[in-house]
């Protein structure tokens, strides 16, 4: 039996890491039955970049169109790089950008079938929760960003 050979691609992904004036940051736990290692985790909002798309403003799309809130970028935080567990030829790369609401009173709320809930949490309690690994590790250098900010 021939052996499958699959095409080396990459994969563009922005995140929108909104922080509150509290310092709380917002995720969103994933609605993705057929994808068991996703769903029901928690994450950053985000999503593919689009052809022609600048990244941040994928972050900006995507918050919109996940959790019903209009962003406003503040700074990239870094630039990641994996490659997907279960399809090893797919590389992701991964652009997260703090961010904060473009209007506070403006509450977000799960806005598309891939998301079933939202929470306003701290970045210490988040790191408890149910979230996908790679943004655990986001979650740790957003902390120390921040930390840095407020100094």
């Amino acid at each position: 039996m021939p052996v499958a050979r699959h095409v080396r691609r990459q994969i563009f992904v922005a995140l929108s890491l909104v922080v509150d004036q509290h310092g709380h940051v917002l995720l969103a736990q994933r609605h993705d039955p057929k994808n068991r290692g996703m769903h029901e985790r928690w994450e950053f909002p985000g999503g593919k970049v689009e052809f022609g798309e600048q990244p941040a403003a994928t972050a900006v799309r995507e918050a919109r169109e996940e959790v019903g809130i209009d962003i406003i970028v503040d700074r990239i935080l870094n630039i990641y790089s994996w490659f997907h567990p279960d399809r090893p030829h797919i590389q992701v790369v991964l652009m997260a950008y703090i961010a904060h609401r473009a209007n506070e009173q403006q509450q977000p709320k799960p806005s598309c079938r891939e998301v079933q809930a939202i929470a306003w949490t701290r970045i210490e309690a988040a790191l408890g929760m149910n979230v996908i690994d790679n943004n655990k590790i986001i979650l740790r250098d957003l902390k120390k960003a921040l930390t840095k900010t407020t100094v």
